[in-house]
């Protein structure tokens, strides 16, 4: 066992090595990691999963595609003071509670609180885990028309039935995204919006987008939410 140990210990260091992290940078971000015991809920390595049995087990979102999706400022701020993203949780329908099953559990954060330098370490780390087949090169246009966005949004796809636009406007069963604007990538924004399935093939996000314009106008939208 000890040898198995130390053979994947040396495999993690040649990834470090080989995508730009030095060894001492790999070596704290493992010990960041076996510390809080961050493997315990995320999956760092895909597939996704594939069931619906599977899904309703999981305890926090996949991070195995984090640098195609998040921004790296935003990755070093969340990991030293964590705030909630998912009111309802990661999956809401285990959360559901009461005699009528219409409230939700008192749902927390992350209770990850980070020093700098291990946030530093750590998101340096998830920026890594990209999705190879994602495209890039998505121009944010801040001269988009907002109120057609906002209609989009809100009258043709409803999508604040899910997505909370402000802290207390919108639905809880999704991520908010009042603050998406700092915390996505406008590239895996559009390529998730116009995709959901790609990403999770669970994922209950329907995929209703067709046209890129429309795609495009959505992504503009919440990249202006900050």
């Amino acid at each position: 066992m000890r040898v198995l140990k130390f053979i994947i210990s040396l495999l993690l260091f040649a990834l470090f090595l080989t995508i730009g992290i030095d060894e001492s940078s790999a070596l704290h971000y493992k010990e960041v990691i076996d510390k809080k015991k961050c493997g315990s809920c995320h999956k760092f390595e895909g597939p996704p999963d594939k069931t619906i049995a599977e899904v309703l087990k999981r305890k926090a979102p996949d991070l195995f595609y984090a640098g195609s999706k998040f921004k790296e400022e935003w990755l070093t701020s969340f990991l030293q003071k964590p705030t909630m993203i998912r009111p309802a949780g990661v999956i809401y329908v285990n959360n559901i509670t009461g005699d009528k099953k219409d409230e939700i559990k008192d749902v927390k954060p992350c209770p990850t609180d980070l020093s700098k330098e291990e946030a530093v370490a750590v998101a340096t780390y998830l920026m890594t885990l990209k999705n190879p087949d994602m495209k890039t090169g998505f121009k944010v246009d801040e001269k988009f028309s907002k109120a057609k966005a906002k209609i989009l949004f809100t009258q043709k796809e409803a999508c604040n039935g899910c997505h909370r636009m402000k802290p207390e406007e919108g639905g809880i069963s999704c991520p908010t995204l009042y603050n998406a604007g700092q915390r996505l990538n406008p590239d895996w924004v559009f390529d998730f919006i116009r995709d959901p399935h790609k990403w999770d093939p669970k994922i209950w996000m329907p995929r209703r987008i067709t046209e890129d314009s429309d795609a495009a106008l959505l992504t503009n939208f919440i990249a202006s939410m900050k």
